[in-house]
C-alpha cells in the first residue's frame, strides 16, 4: 500500500497565527482564498459569433480572524491602531504592511501548511455586541485586505 492510502486529512481546527511577530490566538480565519477574473474578448475580425475568454487580474478575499476577548488584551486594537499612528498603509512602501501568517498545525503542532499574506493591512476591527439577556463569548475581529498569499 502507498505511503498517501494511510493518510488522512488534517483537521482545520489545530492553526496558528502570526500578525506582526506576535502570536495570537484566534477561533476563525476566512477569506484564504484567490480568484483568477477573466475577460471576454471579440475580435472584430473573428469570422465566429463566440467570445475568447483571457486571464484578467487575480482577486483576493478579505482576510477575516475572530476570537475571544480576555481582561486587558489589547492586542487587536493595537494592531489596527497602527493604520492612523505608524503611517500611510496605502503607500508604496513597506512601512505600513504587517506581516501576516497562518500555519495549519497537524497533530504534533508542525505546520502542514503556511499562507503567507503579502503586503497586509488592518481595515476594519469589530468589538463584540452587548447583551443584558444572552450568556455568550465576547468575540472580536479583524479584518486585512492583502496583495496576494503564498502557500508553502
Amino acid at each position: 500500500m502507498a505511503e498517501h492510502d494511510l493518510a488522512f486529512p488534517v483537521p482545520k481546527f489545530h492553526f496558528k497565527v502570526t500578525i506582526d511577530d506576535n502570536e495570537i490566538a484566534f477561533q476563525e480565519v476566512s477569506g484564504l482564498d484567490q480568484e483568477a477574473e477573466f475577460l471576454e474578448y471579440r475580435s472584430g475580425k473573428d469570422k465566429e459569433l463566440v467570445t475568447q475568454k483571457r486571464l484578467g487580474l487575480i482577486k483576493t478575499s478579505t482576510i477575516v480572524m475572530k476570537k475571544g476577548i480576555f481582561k486587558n488584551d489589547l492586542k487587536l486594537y493595537n494592531i489596527f491602531k497602527k493604520i492612523y499612528t505608524k503611517g500611510s498603509y496605502y503607500s508604496t512602501s513597506s512601512e505600513g504592511h504587517l506581516p501576516l501568517q497562518i500555519q495549519l498545525l497537524d497533530e504534533n503542532s508542525k505546520p502542514v501548511m503556511t499562507w503567507k499574506v503579502k503586503e497586509a493591512v488592518p481595515i476594519k476591527l469589530v468589538g463584540t455586541d452587548l447583551k443584558s439577556d444572552a450568556s455568550e463569548i465576547a468575540i472580536e475581529s479583524i479584518e486585512f485586505v492583502h496583495t496576494g498569499i503564498e502557500i508553502e
